[in-house]
């Protein structure tokens, strides 16, 4: 039994929670943490189950997981197929409770899955819980990379137990942090899973904004090597969000050179309209007028143009962007 199975259910009781309209059968979605354990005997015991706390506690110890310990009950019991997973998420659900001297990793990533929920959700009780979860998570990365796994498939085999995104999730508590003005802690968490994130270049850019407060000068190195390196990326995103960083200190060839990149990525009247207005607030951040000037009269003759209709790479409006920059 994988440990994706509980992934599963979160997922789907998360999205419930979202969407009350889905369609589900009641087991899935039950809020099984807050069961009470006489409740969860009742229903084994309807499976065929005849549990106590301590029998329970004596037949897990042969088991090193949940999924181990589920597996063998099926079988024993002949469980039939529909009713499986709601034994799992019973059984689940008391190992949680009773075997917490033996961590597990889908154990963890129910944890993790249920602070991040609540998190998103503004219900978390202490933001305590969730730096905990991510300190243990980092943990968990660092001793199964020092055994020689790789870092990016070590976060993977993690991220497969989590109904989540964790690198997504990550990017976004970590932009928090940086928004909130938290740069120790941002620049803690950057170091510490920097490492394991496929799309590194969002996290290194995230190390600009906290560098740009504590250290201008190598903020202003990283964003040139960034800007470097995103002519190869082809990433229409990041090159407007760098861009976006640059408008108060960007060098003008750097800012230039990736303005001309970007402009190869616009596929939308959006596209071309976010990166006009980033190249205005960048000359009159530089107070240069006339180029503000031009920019201005530019984005006022498109404004009532529809942002959804594709972008004409022979647009002579791009030509006069590209006269602007090259000056």
């Amino acid at each position: 039994m994988d440990i994706d199975k509980r992934a599963l259910y979160n997922s789907l009781r998360m999205n419930w929670l979202i969407d009350p309209s889905i369609e589900v059968d009641e087991w899935q979605v039950e809020n099984y943490r807050d069961m009470s354990m006489p409740l969860i005997f009742s229903k084994l015991r309807e499976f065929g189950f005849d549990f106590n706390k301590e029998s329970f506690c004596t037949v897990a110890e042969g088991y090193d997981t949940p999924e181990e310990l589920t597996e063998s009950l099926i079988d024993q019991e002949q469980v039939i197929p529909e009713v499986e997973d709601c034994v799992y998420l019973l059984a689940f659900e008391l190992w949680r409770r009773f075997e917490t001297d033996k961590p597990c990793l889908s154990v963890f990533c129910d944890e993790l899955d249920h602070q991040i929920f609540l998190y998103d959700r503004n219900q978390a009780q202490d933001v305590e819980d969730i730096q905990d979860v991510l300190a243990n998570l980092q943990v968990i990365l660092d001793e199964n990379a020092d055994q020689g796994g790789d870092p990016i498939e070590v976060l993977h085999s993690v991220n497969k137990g989590c109904a989540n995104d964790i690198e997504t999730f990550l990017y976004d508590f970590i932009t928090e942090q940086v928004d909130n003005h938290n740069f120790s802690y941002a620049s803690e968490l950057l170091d510490g899973f920097i490492d394991y994130v496929e799309d590194d270049k969002w996290f290194e850019f995230l190390r600009v904004r906290v560098l740009t407060h504590s250290d201008p000068e190598s903020a202003a190195i990283l964003v040139r090597q960034l800007a470097e390196e995103a002519s190869v990326e082809n990433d229409l995103q990041f090159n407007l969000e760098l861009l976006s960083e640059m408008v108060q200190d960007g060098d003008l060839e750097s800012f230039s050179d990736l303005v001309l990149q970007t402009s190869d990525l616009l596929e939308s009247e959006e596209d071309f309209q976010d990166l006009l207005t980033v190249c205005l607030d960048y000359y009159s951040c530089q107070d240069q007028e006339n180029e503000e000037q031009q920019l201005m009269a530019i984005i006022e003759q498109r404004s009532k143009n529809v942002i959804t209709n594709p972008f004409n790479k022979e647009d002579l409006d791009l030509d006069k962007l590209f006269s602007i920059v090259k000056q």
